[in-house]
């Protein structure tokens, strides 16, 4: 399926609906253990709203960016999953979300090596994507931190975001002095808390 069969905004909220459903059970890892769903559909909000993006195939993929990632356990499931997406949403969308997904087969080390490395070669969407992404995180680890974080395991994920991030910049200016802005704002907080 090549073309999306709905308009811009039944796509986003059947996207909306199936992220929700996939995401019903799990939970962010902070203390509040607010539903792991608010976290794509901020991000998306945070692309639309703050980075003044408008293309629903992005803000689809956003919603979906972590269903693929976190709510399969095994590699039939997973498939089983690529084939519902693409069927639901099409080739465009289900290929944005994989760019995006990390293989959860190889241990986070390396994951997080390979966010870094493959950053610059990702598409202009994706990229958006995950810049809107570390943004998100930031912002909930400065007031929502998972339990059991110590400060240079928050610090660490700064630094990386900001590995990350450096390979992502240049397709949108809003995204990345909004995210220049929090990275600022948590250094500048955690280092107060020393």
């Amino acid at each position: 399926m090549d073309t999306i069969p709905f308009n811009s905004i039944s796509i986003i909220l059947r996207s909306l609906d199936f992220a929700a459903k996939r995401h019903r059970s799990q939970f962010r890892k902070g203390e509040e253990k607010t539903p792991f769903v608010n976290h794509p559909i901020q991000v998306a909000n945070l692309l639309a709203n703050e980075g003044g993006e408008a293309d629903p195939v992005l803000l689809s993929a956003a919603v979906l960016h972590d269903v693929i990632e976190d709510t399969v356990e095994t590699v039939e499931d997973r498939n089983d999953l690529i084939a519902e997406i693409r069927e639901i949403f099409g080739d465009e969308i289900l290929s944005l979300t994989l760019e995006v997904t990390d293989d959860k087969t190889l241990v986070k080390e390396e994951r997080k090596r390979m966010q870094i490395e493959h950053g610059p070669g990702r598409s202009d969407r994706a990229k958006k994507l995950k810049i809107a992404d570390k943004i998100t995180n930031i912002r909930d680890l400065m007031y929502y931190p998972p339990a059991g974080w110590q400060r240079s395991r928050i610090i660490a994920y700064f630094d990386w975001s900001e590995q990350v991030v450096a390979g992502l910049r240049g397709v949108n200016a809003k995204l990345d002095n909004l995210f220049d802005a929090e990275l600022r704002n948590a250094r500048s907080m955690y280092r107060a808390d020393s």
